[in-house]
């Protein structure tokens, strides 16, 4: 298994979305997202094929909302492959 980053999916709210595949499967969907637009912060949150959303935090700034995503990279033991 192995987390890969999904640029062309990034659009609108979300500024960061990795994907955890396995064998080609989507396993789990992580994210950044904004509500900058709206006068909000900035969230991690995980979400499974079966709909399942875990939030993982709410941080000032998108530096932070990205550190904790990469810190959920880490600490869930699987790469991080492609750019």
């Amino acid at each position: 298994m192995h987390w890969e980053r999904r640029r062309e999916l990034e659009g609108g709210k979300e500024l960061g979305v990795w994907l955890l595949i396995d064998d080609g499967t989507v396993e789990n969907e992580l994210y950044v997202e904004t509500h900058e637009y709206r006068g909000g912060d900035f969230d991690v949150y995980t979400a499974s094929p079966d709909g399942e959303w875990d939030h993982h935090g709410t941080f000032d700034t998108a530096v932070d909302a990205f550190d904790a995503a990469l810190t959920q990279i880490e600490e869930s033991q699987f790469s991080l492959e492609g750019p």
